[in-house]
């Protein structure tokens, strides 16, 4: 890993205004939910609390992704990896590199959601704070790493974030696929219901994390969180490999 590589991507998100806008979005998506909030007749700190951790959470990926996709297509097409590699810089050092700035900036974006989530409700700050924290910043990890993945990988940045998009929307639906497929409404055998089971496999569970109902009821029971991030982890070491692996091919 190259620690001027590290900064120079989180310098790029910083002039980029990606953490500019994203922290306002942030309070911006507070203040809403603390309006809302206002005019719930009951627990109107509670749904404060889930109205900001569900849509600061989408937002903060979706930004990101689109941050993540643009800025290494854009580093292609400006030759920058070029001029990169023209340096004393190995294709491998350079992308552990990316994938180190891109998993602080989703660690520093967890960060603020969880902030801004006890920032509307600091009577109710608990253990579930704390492990829907931890587990929105393994999800944000996960996400850049998978759009590191797409964006090496397809050459339309449009098309990346679109891949990308899909993937999380798969990831956050799988747990109801697999409800569905296990029920008796469907055939367990069926051709759908095996390639169903064998896509939860790779496919990280973040339907287990960020689970809101750990900002209300605390944390009880097993929720499946270290099988989510494990998977996540092995997920993400495959993605690497991807686009190593075509990073390495590629002809400059």
């Amino acid at each position: 890993m190259s620690g001027v590589l590290v900064k120079y991507v989180v310098m790029a998100a910083v002039r980029d205004r990606l953490v500019l806008s994203l922290l306002l979005l942030l309070v911006l998506g507070s203040s809403l939910s603390l309006f809302l909030g206002s005019s719930a007749v009951i627990e109107k700190s509670q749904f404060a609390a889930v109205f900001t951790a569900g849509g600061l959470r989408i937002a903060s990926v979706l930004g990101l992704i689109l941050f993540v996709v643009f800025f290494v297509r854009r580093s292609f097409e400006s030759k920058d990896v070029e001029f990169l590699l023209s340096r004393p810089v190995g294709r491998l050092q350079l992308l552990i590199s990316y994938s180190v700035a891109f998993a602080f900036l989703g660690a520093v974006m967890g960060l603020a959601e969880l902030l801004c989530v006890y920032s509307v409700a600091p009577q109710m700050f608990g253990q579930g704070h704390i492990l829907w924290g931890v587990s929105i910043i393994a999800e944000n990890i996960i996400m850049v790493i998978t759009a590191l993945f797409f964006s090496m990988y397809l050459s339309s940045a449009a098309t990346s974030a679109m891949a990308v998009m899909g993937f999380y929307v798969l990831a956050r639906m799988m747990g109801q696929l697999l409800g569905i497929s296990d029920s008796n409404m469907v055939d367990d055998y069926g051709p759908v219901a095996m390639i169903l089971q064998l896509v939860s496999v790779i496919t990280p569970r973040l339907d287990l994390l960020g689970q809101t109902s750990w900002l209300v009821y605390g944390v009880s029971g097993d929720y499946g969180v270290g099988y989510a991030v494990l998977q996540g982890t092995v997920f993400c070491a495959l993605v690497f490999m991807g686009a190593l692996f075509d990073f390495i091919r590629r002809q400059f």
